[in-house]
């Protein structure tokens, strides 16, 4: 962009040598700067002599270092927000996987799997101890055994406290057939983590989802595969609206 010089015959040397302006500049009418070309005012004389200067406010339009350092920086972080936003596009799509897999193998979502994953590595359980293990809702655990019952893979015992639940044969052999990912695949990568990495994700998850827009904390004892379900089957629920709507309409 700059035109190379010999120092010796124009007389400059330093920065004022590096920063000479072309002959093009000349032609913009010294205003190459509104171009986006970073230029330096010469010295009077340096170009043409005195003459050609007089009368010509002394100006310096220098390279703002530090504008460039927060562009590059800003550019970084928007990239930084976008490799964010696919790795949990990733994450939810590996829960999503695993729990389609799931059922076609053994058809039971996901979650029941966790449910018969737990009773297996523990006989004898209460819903209490496994909405603790699996981080939901006590109801959520009694709904989730009571369909087990039904298909004939957890049987249930009266107990002084409360009931206990075993597997039967059908349900210890399909905890047996996924025992490493009988928990789900992010509890599974979870458990893989040091425990620095985990304090590390645990923080910034936290500090995400304090700036998190249409927060609800109740999810956080929802099953995972309850979330992705609804989010599939949300678009279907906004057209019967919309139907429903037109109907009222006409």
């Amino acid at each position: 962009m700059y035109a190379a010089a010999n120092p010796a015959k124009t007389g400059l040397t330093g920065a004022a040598f590096r920063y000479r302006r072309p002959k093009f500049d000349r032609l913009l009418g010294g205003c190459a700067w509104l171009y986006g070309y970073p230029v330096r005012a010469e010295p009077n004389g340096a170009r043409g002599g005195a003459a050609e200067n007089a009368g010509m406010p002394a100006k310096k339009f220098e390279v703002d270092e530090a504008h460039e350092d927060a562009a590059v920086a800003w550019a970084r972080r928007k990239e930084t927000i976008r490799g964010a936003l696919k790795l949990f596009r990733v994450l939810l799509d590996a829960a999503r996987r695993h729990a389609e897999w799931v059922e076609a193998r053994h058809g039971i979502g996901g979650t029941h799997l966790w449910v018969l994953w737990e009773l297996g590595q523990s006989p004898g359980m209460r819903a209490v101890d496994l909405a603790k293990n699996m981080a939901v809702h006590r109801q959520t655990v009694e709904n989730l055994v009571r369909e087990l019952q039904e298909k004939g893979l957890v049987r249930v015992e009266a107990a002084a406290q409360s009931p206990i639940y075993f597997l039967t044969s059908d349900g210890q052999s399909i905890a047996d057939a996924s025992p490493e990912y009988g928990q789900g695949v992010l509890k599974a990568a979870l458990e893989r983590l040091p425990d620095s990495a985990l304090g590390q994700v645990v923080d910034s998850m936290r500090a995400l989802s304090e700036c998190l827009p249409f927060r609800e904390d109740r999810a956080a004892l929802k099953p995972l595969a309850d979330i992705l379900r609804a989010s599939a089957h949300e678009p279907t629920r906004q057209a019967h609206a919309g139907h429903r709507q037109a109907n009222l309409e006409n």
